[in-house]
This record gives structure tokens, C-alpha cells and sequence, in this order.
């Protein structure tokens, strides 16, 4: 199944990493897609100016052996990427949004930031989580072969709306993918919690037995259970699929389940509400992408207007 047709990378010229340049070319290569390669250099002082050119065709060699570097270690057939250096004469997220809105690219791929081993992403990644229109892709290292590496998507199945229905199909379509291509293995995490229930067990005003709330608390985990099978199912998706039903709130169990899994790549949508400029992640999806030390696909709902605009 292919999901991307124009992907757009962006390289740190200030990093010599290429785990994101190495999962760009997969994608692009799994999707059969175009691929282009964007550095973004900040604007040089008034006294340097004059070496403006020679500085770009510095970092353009360091596209290019980035580039040599990967494709002999991927090995096999791989797209041939078009290279672009680019002053940012703004704030990146806004440099980049603009750019992905005007060329129409459905995917944004970057390393995420470093955050030297703590959990989460930092303050340029955050806000292409909340300002970019696009898919966005968000690389940390792999160390292992593909085949080993582990994905996982988090759905929500109770929605009250047809963007939130569609974007958790997409969701599970995109997740399915990814793990045809990697270890053939996906697994899929809802959280249930049945959130009355402790003031239930300890209000004095209202006697509850314990098997009425036994029997209430079973009742929501079945039907959410159920809606979460139908989801599974209305995605149409083949292959291995480990289903995790987890009790508990999705900001708590989430990070927990990434770590204790060993996930590689997690997959996740933000907020499915549309037609609010620049709505996009909300209190649950924000708190869990604090606590991920993984790479992370995030999808945007099909209705999301990014308040950034393509041009001034």
C-alpha cells in the first residue's frame, strides 16, 4: 500500500547524523515516491555575506556525501534525490511549513532533535507537530536490521466524528505498511478506563455494589473492544496485527508501553477535530509525544488548516 507521493527532507547542516537521511530514502523507495533534500542554513552576518556562495557549495558537498554515504549503505535500487541549500531568513518551523504548503508535500521527514537522552522533542519538532499541514516523520536512530525493527500505532476507536474515524483508518493503513517493510509484525495499542469508577467505589451518596460496578466497568471494556475490533477490520488490514487493550489513561501508558516493548517506530494521530485554524495536537497527544524516545509518524486530520500560511 502506498501512502506518499512527494517527500521532503530536511538536513541539519550542523549534524553529521544520517539515520533520518537512511529512512527518508527507504520511505521514498518503499512508496515509490519523489524525494527532495532541503538544508536550511541561518542567515549570515552582514561581514560574511560576501562568502555567501562559497558556504553554500560547502554545505551542497555535504549533501553530497551524506547522500554517497547512505545510498552505498542501503545498497540495491534507491531514488535519486533532487538537493536544494536554503538561507532561513525566519523561524525554521515557519520556513518549513511554507515550504511544504507551496511545493504540496505529504510527508516532512527530519531527525528529531537531540534531546541527549531524555524522552520527548524539543521546541523545533514540537512545532511542526502543531503547525505543519503534512504527514510528519520524525527519525531516531535504529541500530538494528530492518527486520527486527518493531512498529506500533495508537487508535482510538470511540470517535464521535468522521474525521476521527478516518484518521484512525489511516492510521492503521500507514502503521501496516511500515511494518510489511520492517519485521512484518504491528502492534496495535488502544487505552479503556472507565473513569466514574473510583468516585463510584467511594461516594457516600450513591450505594453501588461492588458487582453493579463489576458488571459496569465489563461493559465498557466490551464495547470498547468491540469498536476497536470493527475499527481493525473496517482498515482492511493483512498480516500479523498483536492487538494491546491497555487499562488506563493513554498519557500514562503510552510512553510506558514504548519503552517496555522496545518499540522503533510509533505511529499516532493528533486531535481529530477540523476547520479551527491551527488545532492540532491537544492535551492527551502532547503529553504522550513528551515521553517517546522513539521515532514518530504523526498524522494530521484530513481537515486540518495550519495557521501558518504558504505565502505572507
Amino acid at each position: 500500500m502506498k501512502h506518499y507521493q512527494n517527500i521532503l527532507y530536511i538536513m541539519n547542516p550542523s549534524s553529521e547524523g544520517t539515520d533520518g537521511l537512511k529512512q527518508a530514502l527507504s520511505t521514498a523507495r518503499n512508496n515509490n515516491a519523489s524525494l527532495h533534500l532541503l538544508m536550511l542554513y541561518p542567515a549570515l552576518p552582514k561581514e560574511l555575506q560576501v562568502h555567501q556562495k562559497a558556504f553554500e557549495a560547502f554545505l551542497s558537498e555535504r549533501i553530497e556525501a551524506s547522500l554517497k554515504n547512505v545510498q552505498e549503505a542501503l545498497g540495491g535500487e534507491v531514488v535519486e534525490p533532487t538537493r536544494e541549500v536554503m538561507m532561513s531568513d525566519s523561524s525554521p518551523a515557519v520556513v518549513i511549513t511554507r515550504y511544504v504548503l507551496r511545493h504540496g508535500y505529504d510527508l516532512l521527514v527530519k531527525e528529531a532533535e537531540d534531546t541527549g537522552g531524555e524522552g520527548g522533542f524539543k521546541a523545533l519538532d514540537m512545532s511542526l507537530l502543531r503547525k505543519c499541514p503534512s504527514a510528519l516523520y520524525l527519525a531516531r536512530p535504529i541500530s538494528h536490521s530492518r527486520e527486527k525493527i518493531r512498529v506500533a500505532v495508537a487508535v482510538d476507536p470511540i470517535t464521535e466524528s468522521e474525521d476521527a474515524y478516518d484518521l484512525n483508518i489511516r492510521l492503521l493503513q500507514n502503521a501496516r505498511s511500515i511494518a510489511d517493510s520492517c519485521s512484518g509484525v504491528l502492534d496495535i495499542v488502544s487505552c479503556w478506563e472507565y473513569p466514574y469508577e473510583e468516585y463510584l467505589r467511594h461516594t457516600p451518596w450513591l450505594k453501588i455494589s461492588d458487582e453493579e460496578l463489576a458488571d459496569a466497568v465489563v461493559n465498557i471494556w466490551s464495547e470498547h473492544r468491540a469498536a476497536l475490533d470493527a475499527l481493525i477490520a473496517d482498515a482492511g488490514i493483512a498480516g500479523e496485527n498483536r492487538v494491546h487493550h491497555l487499562r488506563g489513561e493513554a498519557r500514562e501508558l503510552l510512553g510506558k508501553f514504548v519503552r517496555n516493548e522496545k518499540v522503533d517506530i510509533m505511529v499516532m494521530g493528533t486531535v481529530a477535530r477540523t476547520g479551527i485554524t491551527g488545532f492540532v495536537i491537544g492535551n492527551t497527544a502532547e503529553n504522550v509525544f513528551e515521553k517517546l524516545d522513539c521515532s514518530l509518524l504523526a498524522l494530521k486530520p484530513a481537515g486540518y488548516v495550519s495557521p501558518i500560511k504558504a505565502y505572507e
